[in-house]
């Protein structure tokens, strides 16, 4: 019992950080700023607006969950009902599924199969959010911009005001083509994003730019991997140089692959002749890049991957269960002009050789928090035998890079869960975050285990932010 309040204690120091709204590092950071952006696209299409008025919870305590999915060590740690905050909602999206009853219709969008985007007040009965255009993709996720408007792919990208209903496309692309990466910088100004043809064979093709007006800068044929797609936009302090994306490589797959790390340089010579990716890190072995911390200054990534047996109880969508999995992880420091990977620190050494597949544990959705003070992360394993089930727990780990040296601490186990799909989504503030767990979005304060029912789905669904009303 003590060693437990000792670390609820080391907990409430470590994640006592600001109030930050979003779901990538690179949009909880641009959200804490309070910037407003203009859009003005050369060729901008208009949706006629809707206005959504989401309905207000009358309490805004959360709904009991009389069987948490939620067990701390030793179960020292009760799960009282979390007290939610007032004039919050949640964004999410939830792929089409068939199997479910009744699927909701979004007027604006001519395939409802692609499915939906939905706004909920914490607590409350969730609003479909008509977003014209929209595709549900598990490689491309939507994101906020420093103004509160969501930005979101499908026919092109798009930019939603989800309050007054408006929409406007920003970005458009070929009828049989599909977008693969986006990518928003730390400040909320540049924009990068990637497309390929849908059917695989043809021209890769990334742009770059203000949020409104991104340009082609980069394109190669599918035919010439490594196959290039966006993984981030770091801001330059160069005058030569506006911007740099950082690359990865898809291995030619539409799905969330991400194998080595390659920088590009956005310079502000017109007509110069097109510059070539310079790799940072190696994709074989198999590695790839997971999460740069909110401020940019640290890169997560895994030097070992691999693949996981499909659950075949369909616990797990297929989208999700196709992905490599990080087996290992490192954090390395990443600065300079051009970007560099520092000395790396091992968090989770590497597994090689096991018996069974059983014996491995794989990573998954890893998130800073956002004083960058810890990684939360969860860890499953597989059974080796069908309906091959998955396992999981939540780790954290403590970051400090004092005097200039990077350090990690060792993973230590938050919390068990009995759910069969587990994964992290967007924080609600400096120390509570939300998650997915079978078909419902939970909210759990790491300080002190409280947890709250934010959404019953009944399917898979995706946290995406946590917005205020009228601000982010």
């Amino acid at each position: 019992m003590l060693a437990m309040l000792s670390l609820i204690g080391l907990l409430l120091a470590c994640f006592n950080g600001l109030l930050i709204y979003g779901l990538t590092p690179q949009a909880q950071q641009a959200a804490a700023r309070s910037a407003t952006a203009t859009v003005s696209a050369l060729e901008t299409r208009v949706a006629s607006p809707i206005v959504l008025t989401p309905t207000p919870t009358p309490n805004p305590s959360a709904t009991p969950t009389p069987n948490p999915p939620i067990f701390w060590p030793n179960n020292s740690v009760p799960n009282a009902v979390l007290q939610l905050p007032e004039d919050r909602y949640l964004l999410y999206e939830q792929p089409y599924n068939p199997n479910l009853p009744s699927n909701p219709k979004n007027t604006q969008n001519p395939n409802s199969q692609q499915g939906n985007l939905f706004l909920a007040p914490l607590g409350g009965q969730p609003e479909v959010l008509n977003a014209p255009g929209y595709i549900y993709n598990q490689a491309v996720r939507p994101m906020l911009t420093p103004s509160g408007q969501l930005l979101y792919s499908g026919d092109g990208l798009w930019l939603l005001d989800i309050f007054s209903g408006q929409a406007t496309q920003i970005a458009t692309i070929d009828a049989d083509a599909v977008v693969t990466s986006m990518a928003l910088s730390s400040d909320g100004h540049w924009l990068a994003w990637s497309s390929e043809p849908s059917n695989g064979r043809g021209t890769i093709k990334i742009y770059a730019g203000p949020l409104a007006s991104t340009h082609l800068v980069y394109q190669q044929s599918t035919a010439d991997c490594p196959c290039f797609r966006v993984f981030a936009v770091l801001p330059s302090s160069s005058k030569q140089v506006l911007a740099y994306l950082l690359l990865t490589d898809s291995r030619g797959s539409h799905e969330a692959i991400q194998n080595g790390l390659w920088v590009l340089p956005i310079t502000t010579t017109a007509g110069q002749e097109q510059q070539q990716p310079q790799e940072i890190l190696d994709e074989d072995p198999q590695q790839g890049p997971l999460l740069l911390s909110p401020s940019d200054r640290f890169l997560l990534y895994s030097p070992n991957e691999g693949q996981v047996p499909y659950p075949t109880d369909n616990s797990v969508p297929a989208d999700i269960a196709a992905l490599s999995y990080a087996n290992s992880l490192s954090l390395a420091s990443l600065g300079g002009s051009p970007p560099a990977l520092g000395q790396a620190q091992i968090v989770l050494p590497a597994q090689r050789a096991l018996r069974s597949i059983a014996d491995y544990h794989w990573v998954t959705t890893p998130l800073f928090t956002p004083d960058e003070r810890s990684l939360v992360y969860v860890e499953f394993s597989s059974d080796d035998q069908p309906p091959y089930e998955r396992h999981s727990a939540l780790y954290t780990v403590q970051v400090s890079d004092g005097n200039g040296h990077l350090h990690v601490a060792r993973p230590v186990l938050l919390a068990t869960t009995t759910a069969a799909l587990v994964e992290l989504g967007t924080w609600l503030n400096g120390h509570t975050l939300t998650f997915y767990a079978d078909g419902n979005i939970f909210a759990l304060d790491l300080s002190s285990g409280a947890i709250a029912t934010l959404v019953q789905a009944r399917t898979y669904v995706r946290a995406i932010a946590v917005v205020g009303t009228g601000r982010i």
